[in-house]
C-alpha cells in the first residue's frame, strides 16, 4: 500500500497528479494522534520541512519499512545543494503569488544537512546570506566546521569580474571548490549560441586562463558543470587547459540533455570530477525526442546502483550533493536535425545508449508529466513537494547502503 499527497485527515491520492500512486487508495491519518499534521496554512519553511518528513514517515509505516532506525543513523557521504529547492529558496517566484513566509537560507540549509546526517552543503553566497561581511562569513565557516560539514560555493556563468569578487569570499567561508557553469544554454540547444558553440567555448577558455592565478592564490578549484550545454569532450578540453585548478561538477542526469549516457560520461571525465550533483529524471518521449522531468532520486532513469561505486573508484575525493532538478521540464529535441547543428559529427553508435534508454525506460505517453509548478499549484504546495522529494531522495540513498554512501555513525 502506498501513500502520497494530502494533508491532515483522509488523504485522496488523486488530488495531486504529480504524485505517482494508485488512484483509489486512501489513508486515514486520524487513526493515531501521532499521524496528525499541524492545522492551519502550511507556508513556513520549518513547518513545511517537518510536514515532508512526517509524510515520508507515514509512507514508510504503511509500506512496512522504517524511515529511521532507533539508533543514530550512519552519516551519508553526500550533502545537500540549495538548487534542490528553487521555490523554497526564493529563486523561483510567481508574479501573482507571494513566496514562502521565510525563504530557505544558508543557515537553514546547514540545519537540514545536520538533521539528515549529511556531510556537506552546496550553496550560493549571494541571496542565501543576508550580507557578506567578514563577520558573517566567519560565522558561516564556524558553523560548518562545528558540524564537520564541507562547503561548495555556487557561482553562475564563468565571468572574470564576478569570480574576481566571489573567489575571495568563498575562501573566507572555508570553501575549497567553487562550482560554475559555462553558459545559460539548456536542453542541449547549442545551435542557438550566436557565433557558434566552438567560438563561445574558446572565449570561456580565455576567461578561465585569466582566473587561474586567483584560483591559485586562494587555493580553490573551479568545478565546471555540465549544465545541459557541455559534452564530456568540452569539459575535458577545458580541464586540460586549466590545469589542476579547473575540474568538473558532474551532474549525473544532465548528460541526457546532450545525448550522452551518464555512466560513459563519468568514465570519460574520471579524476577531473571534483563535485557531483546527484539528480534523477523521468523520461517522457515526444515526436522530437524526450522530456526530462524532475523526480526524487531512485524514481527516474539514472542507474545509481552502478554509478555510485563507479564514482567512488574514479573520483574518490569528490563531494556529492543532492541537487534535484528544476521545476520546469526540459525538452531534448535530439530527433530534430536543427538540434544537432550545435554539435560536431558523432558516430550513431555513441548515441545508441541514450536512444535505448528512451525506448526502454520511457514513461507512458498519456501519463501526466507536469510538475506542481507547471500545474500552477500554490507556492506552499510547490515548496512542500520540493521537501518531500528531498526526503525521499535521502531515504533512497540510505536504502542503497554500503561504503559508497555511508560513513560510520
Amino acid at each position: 500500500m502506498k501513500l502520497a499527497g494530502g494533508m491532515a485527515g483522509s488523504i485522496p491520492l488523486n488530488e495531486q497528479p504529480w504524485i505517482s500512486a494508485p488512484r483509489n487508495e486512501r489513508v486515514d491519518t486520524a487513526l493515531h494522534p501521532c499521524y496528525s499534521l499541524p492545522t492551519g496554512p502550511i507556508n513556513n519553511i520549518r513547518t513545511i520541512a517537518f510536514a515532508a518528513t512526517w509524510r515520508l514517515g507515514i509512507r514508510c509505516l504503511v509500506e512496512g519499512s522504517s524511515m529511521h532506525d532507533r539508533t543514530l543513523p550512519s552519516r551519508l557521504t553526500v550533502g545537500v545543494c540549495a538548487y534542490s529547492f528553487p521555490c523554497s529558496c526564493g529563486f523561483l517566484r510567481r508574479e501573482d503569488q507571494a513566496g514562502p513566509d521565510a525563504a530557505l537560507d544558508a543557515w537553514q540549509l546547514i540545519d537540514l544537512a545536520i538533521t539528515h546526517r549529511l556531510s556537506s552543503v552546496e550553496t550560493p553566497l549571494y541571496g542565501m546570506l543576508s550580507e557578506l561581511s567578514p563577520d558573517t562569513l566567519a560565522q558561516l565557516r564556524a558553523k560548518l566546521a562545528g558540524a564537520n560539514l564541507t562547503l561548495v560555493v555556487d557561482s553562475g556563468v564563468v565571468e572574470v569580474e564576478a569570480l574576481t569578487t566571489l573567489l575571495p569570499l568563498a575562501a573566507q567561508a572555508g570553501a575549497k571548490t567553487v562550482r560554475a557553469t559555462l553558459s545559460t544554454i539548456l536542453e542541449g540547444a547549442r545551435a542557438e549560441v550566436p557565433g557558434g558553440w566552438d567560438n563561445y567555448l574558446s572565449d570561456v577558455h580565455q576567461r578561465i586562463s585569466r582566473i587561474r592565478p586567483l584560483l591559485e592564490a586562494h587555493d580553490l578549484v573551479l568545478a565546471l558543470e555540465n549544465h545541459q550545454d557541455a559534452t564530456s569532450d568540452d569539459l575535458l578540453a577545458l580541464c586540460e587547459a586549466g590545469g589542476g585548478r579547473v575540474g568538473v561538477t558532474f551532474d549525473v542526469a544532465n548528460p541526457l540533455a546532450v545525448a550522452e549516457e551518464p555512466l560513459l560520461f563519468a568514465q570519460k571525465l574520471g579524476g577531473h570530477i571534483h563535485n557531483v550533483h546527484l539528480k534523477d529524471y523521468r523520461i517522457y518521449p515526444t515526436p522530437s525526442g524526450y522530456r526530462l522531468v524532475r523526480c526524487a532520486l531512485g524514481e527516474g532513469v539514472v542507474p545509481f546502483a552502478e554509478l555510485l561505486p563507479l564514482l567512488a573508484r574514479i573520483a574518490p575525493h569528490a563531494t556529492l550533493h543532492i541537487e534535484l532538478a528544476a521545476q520546469h521540464a526540459r525538452h531534448i529535441r535530439l530527433l530534430e536535425d536543427a538540434w544537432w547543428a550545435g554539435f560536431p559529427p558523432r558516430d550513431v553508435r555513441a548515441v545508441l545508449p541514450v536512444l535505448r534508454l528512451r525506448h526502454d525506460q520511457a514513461r507512458p505517453h498519456d501519463e501526466p508529466w507536469q510538475t506542481p509548478w507547471e500545474c500552477a499549484a500554490p507556492t506552499p504546495d510547490v515548496v512542500l513537494h520540493e521537501h518531500e522529494q528531498f526526503e525521499r531522495s535521502v531515504h533512497f540513498l540510505r536504502s542503497l547502503g554500503g561504503s559508497n554512501v555511508e560513513l560510520s555513525a
